[in-house]
């Protein structure tokens, strides 16, 4: 659910990068180079964040991101393109860097001390052999549908990706294969991999795709939400897991109404084991399942300007305890944007499956929470051209309730809600600025109840 609400939607008015026209000599004429940087500060202010657990919970700080790229098309079949990040929090303490409502991203990114690093770096050779077959090949972009299974979250991963134009039916495939961090030779891989297939129509877009990530690395933790690891025997027990398979099947449709609207809905399955270090803990089967609908309505003409009405359901399988562990959780599905979260409530940022780990849990639910359901609506005023008003709510609660594993055990469902309200304003078309404002109200699931904040001043430029 990329940049699901309006208060991440609405922004800067459609900018590009520049695009120059190459003097024709010592390079093909019909050339075009590409060259373009954005800088992005945020004054963030966060208040109870971990809704009164502890106090000093009230964090100030600057979040900043800048991007820059330089590529191009030197042949008309073959595109070359470079993008350097940096994140930065300014004065990058351990205290700000490790703290997880600061820095929920962890150790996504290379670094957050504003240092840059490489982004994407690829080139792609379109109509290879006058096929309808383009091959990218390096470290390149890559979003699923809006992310909910396989997102990059702007860093990019490195592998080779086939996109074509089949003779069937108009329809069109994307298969890939992405590695990450390891030799290309080495067997304890982790690496993605899948197929999608499109088929266009003139108003709607049908998808089918599966994914599946390995992860053979032999060093990554695992333990299932319904297991208490605090205490007991889980608390000494090796939770390492030699090997980690989880494959999607997911189906998505999208459209766009002839009378001024949209629609998404898109529906996952989750499959795949789990094989830990313990012999005491064993194998695990996965299982689980997902879904999201949304849909809006727009009226060009009213008397405070253009307005979007738009909705949204989700839900997310989680873990009961017994049997598979049906815990949606795909590892690279879309949550980040830098340093902060993405997802649904400026607050919360939550996807179906965690959200901001303000609670002491690694998800962001209260512990042995797991699943998310979310219910949410809003609208987007545009009093003047320039100008973008919105206000959305959300209501979250959880799939699965603690058992008797856990100290603070709970049948009671609600996670919290969450009320945003933004403005958006156009100064140029290079520069923008925003607000915004989220209150959320932690529910009966959380052992402490003050209300949290989070206040936010945006500047961004793009040339």
């Amino acid at each position: 659910m990329k940049k699901a609400s309006f208060l991440r939607r609405f922004g800067p008015l459609a900018l590009g990068s520049l695009a120059l026209w190459v003097p024709p000599r010592n390079v093909h004429a019909s050339s075009i180079l590409d060259i373009g940087t954005d800088y992005r500060l945020r004054a963030i202010a966060f208040g109870r964040s971990n809704y009164g657990q502890d106090s000093g919970q009230d964090y100030t700080y600057f979040a900043e991101r800048a991007t820059a790229h330089v590529g191009g098309r030197f042949s008309p079949n073959i595109e070359m393109m470079t993008q350097i990040q940096a994140l930065g929090l300014v004065g990058s303490s351990n205290t700000y860097v490790n703290n997880g409502a600061v820095n929920p991203s962890g150790h996504r990114y290379p670094n957050t001390n504003f240092t840059p690093f490489i982004q994407t770096a690829y080139l792609k050779a379109s109509n290879l052999y006058d096929l309808p077959l383009d091959v990218t090949i390096g470290r390149q972009p890559m979003v699923l549908g809006d992310g909910l299974i396989l997102s990059d979250d702007d860093l990019g991963f490195t592998g080779v990706r086939l996109q074509s134009r089949l003779p069937w039916y108009g329809m069109r495939a994307d298969l890939f294969e992405f590695r990450q961090g390891d030799s290309f030779i080495s067997s304890n891989s982790n690496d993605i991999f899948g197929l999608e297939l499109t088929k266009p129509f003139d108003q709607v877009r049908i998808q089918a795709s599966v994914v599946t990530e390995r992860d053979a690395t032999g060093s990554t933790l695992y333990f299932r939400p319904s297991e208490n690891i605090s205490t007991g025997t889980l608390a000494t027990t090796d939770l390492t897991a030699s090997r980690i398979t989880r494959t999607f099947y997911d189906g998505r449709v999208e459209g766009r109404l002839l009378e001024g609207g949209f629609y998404k809905g898109e529906f996952a399955l989750q499959s795949g084991n789990v094989n830990r270090s313990s012999s005491t803990l064993g194998s695990v089967q996965l299982g689980g399942y997902a879904f999201l609908i949304s849909g809006g309505l727009f009226t060009h003409t009213s008397k405070y300007g253009p307005i979007e009405i738009h909705g949204t359901f989700g839900m997310a399988s989680g873990d009961s305890g017994s049997g598979k562990d049906d815990s949606f959780r795909p590892t690279y599905g879309h949550q980040f944007d830098g340093t902060e979260r993405s997802g649904f409530g400026e607050f919360y940022g939550a996807t179906l499956y965690n959200a901001l780990p303000s609670s002491g849990s690694i998800n962001g639910l209260p512990p042995g929470y797991s699943g998310i359901r979310v219910i949410g609506a809003g609208v987007t005023t545009h009093p003047t051209a320039l100008l973008s008003i919105g206000i959305d709510y959300y209501v979250f609660t959880a799939q699965e309730t603690p058992t008797s594993a856990f100290t603070f055990s709970s049948t009671d469902s609600s996670l919290g809600t969450e009320i945003d309200v933004g403005l958006g304003f156009a100064y140029t078309s290079y520069l923008s600025f925003r607000a915004s404002f989220a209150l959320f109200q932690p529910g009966a699931a959380y052992e402490f109840q003050s209300n949290a904040t989070r206040f936010l001043l945006e500047a961004t430029g793009r040339f």
